[in-house]
């Protein structure tokens, strides 16, 4: 939606964005290419790289003050969006308000549990995901609009576009005539307008945990004429019926999970998708296709911006997992700098 944002609000929110541009797009080159200068034969594993960038960086001047501009800004994020919405709580509100009977659906489960993993606290988030009524604007409207997009953060390299490269996944999928789409963790529906652009005669089915998150999707998903199917459940549980679906899409969940739920994960969706679907991950690259520094840049992640799964996933041989949970033609690529977003492309076979 467009916020109506106060001056003071937005211009606080844009000082973050170009702090988180200027550590992405200059601090963090700088040190990484000091750290190529003093290491000619860095570690092959990740430990090995933690310790290498830590030992040869730990007096290095633009590494330290990356370092601390990028937790600053995490924090920051909350600290300034959630007085931004408060003060636009008006029209948020108005935005949020849509016809029950409007098409589409949404169906939250009071009752749910939430696995353990999810009271994480992902992205140094201010309660939670559902830690703010507005959460879904917060995230959306106001961090990603005027500090993630202009500044990168993670695998996303500064300047780069997070939409863009939500495109570039959803065109992996090998076919265009799906009839059912099925997206895990659909968040606040980004992933899902791309899907539904892609996919214009595909039924569309989001599952997610977070209440706040399915709310703004359904809110995104009227204003934008669409008519997804909303479901508040785990994405290793979700309800739906066998073979039910012949596109799985992924964005972005199995850095946030941790191993054992990524096998359950992708036990549900070979579950629910009909023999003969496709199967399209996309996530962040494993660290044998990143380079020594990145990989200990996103490994930091694990212990300084909420990122608590990180470490291990960054070691998780995700398609032997996919081929584990009973898939086949499996096959995994990089599409861009840094191999992001890397890509995992499957089909259960008939």
């Amino acid at each position: 939606m467009d916020v109506p944002v106060a001056q003071r609000d937005r211009a606080g929110l844009e000082f973050l964005g170009s702090l988180q541009h200027h550590t992405g797009g200059v601090l963090q080159p700088a040190a990484g290419r000091r750290y190529a200068e003093l290491v000619a034969d860095p570690p092959p594993d990740l430990p090995g790289r933690r310790r290498s960038v830590a030992e040869n960086l730990g007096e290095h001047g633009p590494w330290l003050l990356d370092r601390l501009l990028t937790r600053y800004v995490a924090e920051e994020i909350y600290v300034r969006a959630i007085p931004a919405a408060e003060h636009a709580r008006a029209g948020i509100e108005e935005w949020l308000d849509v016809p029950a009977d409007a098409p589409g659906s949404l169906a939250l489960d009071p009752s749910l549990v939430p696995p353990a993993y999810y009271r994480e606290g992902f992205h140094l988030t201010t309660g939670g995901w559902d830690g703010h009524d507005l959460m879904g604007v917060v995230i959306h409207d106001l961090g990603y609009r005027y500090v993630l997009m202009p500044g990168g953060v993670g695998a996303v390299r500064a300047g780069e576009n997070l939409m863009d490269q939500r495109t570039q996944v959803a065109l992996e999928a090998p076919r265009r005539d799906y009839r059912r789409i099925l997206e895990p963790g659909c968040g606040n529906g980004r992933f899902a307008s791309v899907l539904s652009r892609e996919f214009p005669d595909a039924r569309y089915v989001g599952v997610e945990l977070s209440r706040t998150q399915l709310e703004y999707a359904r809110a995104r998903c009227v204003h934008e004429g669409d008519a997804w199917e909303l479901v508040q459940a785990a994405a290793e549980d979700t309800g739906l019926p066998d073979a039910s679906v012949d596109l799985v899409a992924v964005f972005t969940l199995f850095h946030e999970t941790p191993p054992k739920a990524t096998e359950a994960i992708l036990a549900e969706l070979f579950r629910v998708l009909e023999p003969g679907g496709d199967l399209v991950i996309g996530d962040i690259a494993p660290v044998e296709r990143n380079d020594a520094f990145r990989s200990a840049v996103l490994d930091w992640e694990t212990d300084h911006r909420g990122e608590p799964f990180m470490r291990s996933y960054l070691q998780l041989d995700l398609p032997a997992l996919v081929k584990q949970a009973g898939f086949g033609d499996v096959e995994a690529y990089g599409l861009g700098a840094g191999d992001y977003p890397w890509v995992v492309r499957a089909r259960k076979e008939r």
